[in-house]
C-alpha cells in the first residue's frame, strides 16, 4: 500500500471517529419530548381535579372515586367517562376490572363499541 493510500484511510477513520464523538457529547433533544417533572405535574393536576362530593370525607372520596381505581364507579358512566376509563385501563382484563367492565358495559349501551361476542364477565 502506497503511503498516500495509508495517510488517506487514517484521515478518513479519524475523521469518522471525531463526528461519533462530537455527536455523543451533544445529543439533540425533542422539543416535543416531555421532561419527568412536566409528566409528575400533569399526574398531580390530573388527580387534584377530580371531583370531591360534599359532605364525605375527601381522602375516602377520592380514592373510592378515583378514576385510576378499578373498583366499579358508584354512578352510571357517561360516554366521555367511559371512553376515559377504557383508555385509562387499556391493560386490564375487563372480566378482571370492574371500572373497565363498567365503561365496556356503557360504551356498548351507547352503540360505540360493536363486540361480536360479549366477554364472559359481561354476560
Amino acid at each position: 500500500m502506497a503511503a498516500w493510500q495509508v495517510f488517506t484511510a487514517t484521515l478518513a477513520t479519524l475523521t469518522i471517529m471525531a463526528i461519533a464523538i462530537v455527536s455523543l457529547h451533544h445529543p439533540h433533544q425533542d422539543p416535543d419530548r416531555l421532561s419527568v417533572d412536566r409528566i409528575r405535574e400533569r399526574i398531580s393536576n390530573e388527580r387534584s381535579a377530580l371531583p370531591v362530593k360534599a359532605g364525605t370525607d375527601t381522602a375516602k372520596t377520592l380514592s373510592a372515586t378515583s378514576a385510576w381505581s378499578h373498583l366499579a364507579p358508584d354512578h352510571p358512566l357517561d360516554v366521555s367517562e367511559a371512553h376515559r376509563a377504557m383508555q385509562q385501563h387499556r391493560r386490564c382484563p375487563v372480566a378482571e376490572c370492574a371500572r373497565k367492565a363498567a365503561a365496556f358495559r356503557a360504551l356498548v349501551e351507547a352503540g360505540r363499541i360493536k363486540p361480536t361476542r360479549m366477554p364472559p364477565a359481561m354476560q
